[in-house]
């Protein structure tokens, strides 16, 4: 019992230094950061995605804020062995996202991934 206890306090004090250099380590590079005047990008909003007829998705946001966003699509095999994603090739600020299905698949499903920049 007496070997259990050591073992966790002494891993109770290894996580408490660890976290603790990692709060110092983050407060350093905000510091650092706001000393270049570095601007945050927000994440887009007011976003919506679709499927897109038999074949694809559709994804726009009604503000970019700064980031970007790009529709997805889970596509069926027609023959039941499976689902291919698919995302569409460019990020976008603005506008429709669309993305379609290869040949001898149909759209499962619809979605949207988005990036803070």
């Amino acid at each position: 019992m007496k070997k259990q206890l050591s073992v966790l306090l002494a891993g109770g004090a290894l996580a408490t230094f660890a976290l603790g250099f990692q709060g110092t380590a983050s407060a350093a590079a905000y510091e650092s950061a706001a000393d270049k005047s570095v601007t945050v990008m927000g994440w887009p909003t007011g976003c919506e995605y679709n499927k897109v007829f038999i074949n694809g998705g559709a994804a726009r946001c009604a503000k970019g804020n700064g980031g970007h966003y790009k529709a997805v699509a889970n596509c069926a095999r027609w023959d039941g062995t499976g689902v291919v994603v698919r995302e569409a090739g460019k990020w976008v600020s603005s506008g429709w996202s669309l993305v379609y299905c290869p040949p001898e698949t149909h759209v499962a499903s619809a979605g949207i991934t988005m990036k803070a920049s």
